[in-house]
């Protein structure tokens, strides 16, 4: 990438579009097509479904704090924009990636 210094808008919208877009999708859609095909109780499809959704959440957000600390954004900057975007909710999910380099998962 260039030199360009990324704005909190470029942040927050990778993030939405790499992170929270696809977990809502993989919630809804799997909450609805266990109950369309298997008759699965509403409450259990859609647990099923934010289980799944929670664990592509944990690879999805590794990759944006991949990204963003590749493009020099500053942890507690990213910490900031994580949190109004709902993506992460402590400095523990940056520092389990930048200084552990495992998946978070809560």
């Amino acid at each position: 990438m260039s030199d360009k210094k990324l704005s909190d808008y470029d942040i927050s919208l990778r993030g939405q579009l790499t992170v929270n877009l696809p977990v809502i999708f993989i919630i809804l859609v799997i909450g609805f097509g266990l109950i369309m095909f298997f008759d699965l109780h509403f409450k259990i499809a859609m647990i099923i479904g934010v289980i799944l959704g929670w664990i592509y959440w944990s690879f999805s957000v590794k990759n944006w704090i991949e990204w963003a600390v590749s493009n020099n954004v500053e942890e507690d900057r990213l910490l900031k924009i994580g949190k109004r975007g709902l993506l992460i909710w402590s400095k523990n999910t940056i520092e389990t990636v930048t200084k552990n380099n495992k998946v978070p998962f809560i």
